[in-house]
């Protein structure tokens, strides 16, 4: 009786050279963290409120005022993205109707959340190639 080693099933497996790359996706902003500190999109701290779009440079999103108005929402709905993520900073805060209903008006989705949840979503969105635009309330 024929002993099989290590060396006769070797014929038998077929090996596999696989090369692994890193999945960029079409967004050419995205953020890297998020924390008290701020937020880090690429390479550049934000630690004031911005607006950002995957691939349009990022803007300072200043006199963000408490309540919101459909006034801070300007910029962003000119440029028509199909959805605006709304970072409220460290606690949610529900946008008022009429923001909802002007953008809705002009087919844009808004979703409000926390900061650090919309940087979260914001990646995933940006990175499966949707036009997702992030209003973002700093601190976190």
């Amino acid at each position: 009786m024929e002993k099989r080693g290590e060396t006769a099933l070797l014929p038998s497996i077929i090996r596999l050279s696989m090369q692994f790359a890193e999945d960029r996706g079409p967004a050419e902003f995205i953020i890297r963290s998020c924390d008290a500190c701020g937020v880090l999109v690429n390479n550049e701290q934000w630690t004031e409120s911005f607006l950002l779009l995957p691939s349009q440079p990022i803007h300072a999103w200043g006199g963000v005022a408490d309540p919101l108005s459909v006034h801070h929402f300007r910029t962003i709905i000119a440029r028509q993205p199909e959805l605006v993520l709304l970072g409220t900073g460290q606690t949610f805060k529900r946008p008022s109707p009429e923001i909802y209903g002007a953008l809705l008006s002009r087919g844009i989705g808004l979703e409000a959340m926390t900061t650090a949840a919309a940087c979260r979503t914001y990646n995933l969105l940006a990175q499966d190639g949707r036009q997702v635009a992030a209003c973002m309330i700093l601190p976190v």
